[in-house]
């Protein structure tokens, strides 16, 4: 019991030590689809745009980072010989673990949930992408990625985002193409 109870309070001593910042996040990101069917989808540019926390524990190089993104997601898909412009505007939590190798480097991965809050595209023959494909509301990544700290309260980092689920709602008849989320993100965040 008295073990339980030391635990409790170190516990405690330690997250009331614990710092806390906030700040503004913004990037640019190359989106694509990636998965056994994904090769008539393209790359294209978009952007990310939200608000993230920090976490940091004393004495330890592990600090939780969670943040909340609007994602413009845009990616090229080849329909009837043309390159078609998709468009999907989600909206991104990812929630990060980062181990800092350095004072001013880190690595940080960790899991990132997404909603779909709308994909649509150009018209082709009067009819656009969400005319005839279904896709996910929710959305399982894993996130990776590597930044730095050099300049004083703003974190430039590169991360790779892989979806883990397909983009792509099941069709009441046949199979769903095997294609998920992949993207390359460069981004800063400035802390308050």
């Amino acid at each position: 019991m008295f073990k339980k109870i030391l635990l409790a309070a170190v516990l405690a001593a330690t997250a009331s030590f614990a710092q806390i910042n906030f700040g503004v996040h913004a990037g640019v990101d190359m989106n694509t689809l990636w998965g056994d069917d994904a090769e008539d989808f393209g790359t294209s540019v978009g952007f990310n745009a939200g608000v993230g926390m920090k976490i940091s524990l004393p004495l330890l190089p592990i600090t939780l980072a969670p943040e909340v993104l609007i994602d413009m997601r845009n990616f090229s898909i080849e329909r009837s010989g043309e390159d078609l412009g998709v468009t999907t505007w989600a909206l991104d939590i990812p929630v990060l673990v980062r181990f800092s190798l350095l004072p001013i480097l880190y690595l940080e991965g960790g899991p990132q949930f997404a909603f779909n809050l709308s994909t649509d595209s150009e018209k082709v023959g009067g009819t656009s992408i969400a005319d005839w494909m279904d896709f996910n509301t929710f959305e399982f990544d894993l996130v990776f990625g590597v930044g730095t700290g050099i300049v004083p309260l703003v974190d430039i980092d590169f991360r790779v985002v892989l979806g883990m689920t397909n983009f792509l709602a099941d069709p009441e008849i046949g199979d769903p193409l095997d294609v998920s989320n992949m993207q390359f993100m460069l981004g800063a965040t400035y802390w308050f």
